[in-house]
């Protein structure tokens, strides 16, 4: 509507006394007619011709509407430039196949400092704390990042491993999507957990420019479950160890399911030096496949699958892989990328 006024602007304009009107209590099903009607007005055209006789009462409605909890969310979605955006929390994770039976939805919005942030949803696995988000930057920016505090039946997570991806939804360079993983150890996957997500602030970058923060606190709770994914998880013992220098890397178990596929393991002997150690294969059907090191806390590592190839095929059978290994530079700078073969291959084969 090129011509249109905004409806708040049209009530400026207008004169009242609120104290001529009686207050009343809305009904939950009035409410929800209400909101149904913000809905349905940012679709139609204004009939000026009407607004005058209606203006006062539609802002006493709106005066008594935002006094409630429901209120105030319509109102924040009103205003908000992401209520209406999705963006699934599989395709954020680079996931082919369906796993919105697994996700714990949120959807709450939290505006601060001009940003604003919706956390569409949570996925809990063996471990794991997963995170999906629509950031809404509000002025175009080339990448950023948030700091995390996370609290679990509130007790706040401390030294926990995080990885992540995020790309731009539109042309804008202002409204983005993130997927973050975070280790969780000890996690219950049966139980109803209290969450609170608390990000602050915002980092970002322009090519060219120097960084750049706003500082701001984005804090959202809710309760989430890893039942779902629970109930489809699978575990295989594997009895498999290679050497690299003087350091033994043991694996011990293959655990998969729709969300991830990883194997978990120990290290004995850890030298001073690091690597980057890749588990690089092939499926029973002939699909490359290829698990990277993420995580090593104290002596326990994990792989997990990155399915730069697509999906492990639910019809496989087997996977055979041989580890290969670079050295990481002591000091920051670019890797050598001069991996090598660092043991023999073997074979998990699936049930």
């Amino acid at each position: 509507m090129k011509n249109s006024k905004n409806i708040y602007e049209l009530l400026n304009q207008v004169e009242f006394n609120i104290d001529d009107y009686e207050k009343v209590e809305l009904s939950d099903i009035e409410k929800k007619k209400l909101k149904q009607r913000f809905k349905e007005g940012r679709r139609k055209r204004l009939d000026f011709k009407k607004l005058g006789a209606i203006t006062a009462a539609l802002a006493l409605t709106i005066g008594v509407f935002s006094q409630t909890s429901v209120g105030k969310s319509v109102y924040a979605s009103a205003q908000s430039k992401i209520t209406e955006i999705s963006y699934s929390i599989g395709r954020a994770l680079g996931i082919e196949r369906n796993i919105e039976p697994y996700e714990n939805i949120v959807n709450q919005i939290v505006e601060n400092k001009g940003v604003e942030i919706k956390l569409t949803g949570v996925i809990i696995d063996k471990d794991e704390l997963i995170l999906s988000t629509i950031v809404n930057t509000n002025k175009p920016v080339d990448g950023f990042f948030f700091d995390y505090d996370i609290y679990i039946n509130g007790k706040k997570l401390r030294d926990y491993g995080m990885t992540g991806s995020s790309g731009a939804i539109d042309d804008s360079k202002t409204i983005f999507f993130t997927a973050n993983s975070f280790d969780v150890k000890g996690i219950d996957l049966y139980e109803t957990l209290d969450i609170k997500v608390v990000l602050k602030n915002l980092h970002y970058y322009l090519v060219g420019e120097s960084d750049e923060e706003i500082k701001g606190k984005w804090e959202f709770e809710f309760t989430a479950s890893g039942n779902e994914l629970a109930t489809t998880s699978y575990t295989l013992p594997l009895d498999y160890s290679f050497d690299i220098d003087n350091t033994t890397y043991i694996l011990e178990e293959f655990r998969y399911n729709p969300v991830n596929q990883k194997i978990f393991g120990k290290l004995k002997n850890q030298s001073t030096d690091s690597y980057q150690v890749d588990l690089r294969g092939h499926d029973n059907l002939g699909n490359e496949v290829i698990f990277f090191l993420t995580s090593v806390s104290g002596e326990e590592l994990v792989f997990k699958y990155e399915n730069i190839y697509g999906d492990l095929a639910d019809e496989i059978t087997s996977i055979t892989l041989t580890p290969y290994a670079a050295k990481l530079p002591e000091e920051s700078g670019r890797m050598s990328n001069d991996y090598k073969q660092v043991g023999e291959e073997f074979t998990i084969i699936l049930k």
